[in-house]
């Protein structure tokens, strides 16, 4: 009983300790590739598996939830699964305890969602079979998964032999690594490592002023200092092909599903793209005091004519990951009338059309780019919300882009060749 409340006392004082030093530090998620043409058969096989033992194991906890979600099932090393012939027995081999604690631990969780949901008044149901599982959590770091980080591999448990990891050389030194999660994906395997790293070991080079952004179709993104930034990423002419394949083929046939998994590959790689400019344009957005931004309806831009720019840009995942990871994000009513108002003098403008891409005040004689001219408006209106900052202190009638800001725009999108940045007049006055 003593040796049993010392062992309680020291797990507390262990988990005080771990809070209080999380305080100082930052989680962050890094994406890493498993080689997979350094794999061997067995390796390949081994992967192969253990994502059908996972589904297995999900759709057998499922199917009686109450009697198998407890911690006996993190023992089992065999399901009964339901198949077009019959329940059969499966060998659960290369799934760990460890990994089917984690699984049962996430139907835990999907449960509680749900409860939390249905005390909300909102209709739920119940838990699904899956068809494919394509995550595996790996909750404890040198016992599930060992990061060799000299070697460029990690070690998986119930593997022999480690696996080599692209991308290792982003994890910063003293990071502490807390938990791993295993991903299939159609062009195939990652580890998402979780890692913590110190405060002051993050460096960032800060920009202390406000930024606003107007969204638009011909250029995706204008910043109020000038800056047009316009990717465009459309589906290939490869995905078209593979899809007029698919559409003679054979339901459920071989062909069918190989032609099937070609298109998944073709799809990956097109949200791989627009993946990276999103993260690229946050990255560069996180740098500045505040992000301006009107808080546009992109559905019904997607519902007119320009349904399909909408689409190969992703403007709306834009949106929606700027208040995600954004604290500093302040948002501006849709029906102010930015676009009409001049930025310099405050006259209001009624009659300009979608195709004038300039916008010319009759009062004060400013000829400024339409985007640009929406961008400062945004700016000033949104800074009112603002307590601690006036549009005096900030310098609004000027907003100049400053030589830090042109060189982190540069390093931040300059590497994508997707991504085209471009740098709008900010001020020009109009013949007398």
């Amino acid at each position: 009983m003593i040796v049993t409340l010392d062992k309680k006392q020291k797990i507390k004082e262990s988990l005080k300790k771990t809070k209080e030093k999380r305080k100082n530090q930052i989680a962050k998620v890094y994406q890493l590739k498993i080689s997979y043409s350094n794999l061997n058969k067995q390796q390949k096989q081994w992967l192969k598996r253990v994502f059908l033992e996972a589904k297995w194991l999900y759709n057998y906890v499922i199917a009686d939830i109450p009697n198998r979600l407890n911690p006996q099932t993190e023992k089992a090393k065999q399901v009964e699964i339901k198949t077009p012939n019959g329940f059969e027995i499966r060998e659960i081999n290369c799934l760990s305890s460890q990994m089917k604690q984690g699984i049962l631990d996430r139907i835990r969780k999907n449960l509680s969602d749900l409860s939390k949901a249905k005390q909300k008044g909102i209709k739920v149901g119940k838990l699904k079979f899956k068809s494919q599982v394509r995550s595996i959590p790996l909750k404890q770091n040198n016992i599930t998964f060992k990061v060799l980080k000299n070697k460029n591999r990690i070690k998986l448990q119930r593997l022999k032999k480690p696996v080599r990891l692209l991308g290792l050389h982003q994890l910063p030194e003293n990071s502490y690594i807390a938990k791993a999660e295993l991903i299939k994906k159609p062009d195939g395997y990652y580890i998402y490592l979780t890692c913590y790293i110190d405060k002051e070991q993050i460096k960032q080079e800060k920009i202390n002023k406000p930024i606003a952004i107007d969204f638009g179709i011909k250029h995706q993104l204008t910043l109020s200092n000038g800056i047009k930034i316009n990717y465009f990423i459309e589906e290939t002419k490869r995905l078209r092909k593979l899809q007029k394949k698919l559409s003679r083929q054979k339901k459920r046939s071989r062909n069918y599903q190989k032609t099937k998994e070609k298109i998944q590959r073709e799809y990956q790689k097109i949200y791989n793209r627009r993946k990276d400019i999103q993260n690229k344009i946050i990255s560069l957005l996180k740098k500045y005091k505040y992000v301006l931004i009107q808080d546009e309806q992109i559905k019904q831009w997607q519902r007119g004519l320009f349904g399909k720019q909408i689409q190969n840009t992703g403007i709306g995942g834009v949106i929606s990951r700027l208040k995600q990871n954004l604290e500093t994000l302040i948002s501006v009513d849709r029906y102010e009338a930015t676009t009409k108002i001049c930025s310099r003098c405050g006259n209001k403008k009624e009659d300009i059309k979608l195709s004038d891409r300039t916008y010319k005040c009759e009062v004060c004689g400013l000829v400024i780019d339409r985007d640009l001219n929406s961008a400062i408006n945004i700016l000033k209106i949104g800074l009112e919300k603002v307590e601690e900052t006036t549009i005096k202190n900030i310098g609004l009638d000027r907003p100049e882009l400053t030589p830090v800001e042109r060189k982190a725009t540069a390093r931040i999108l300059g590497s994508n060749p997707y991504i085209r940045v471009s740098y709008a007049s900010l001020k020009q006055e109009a013949p007398n």
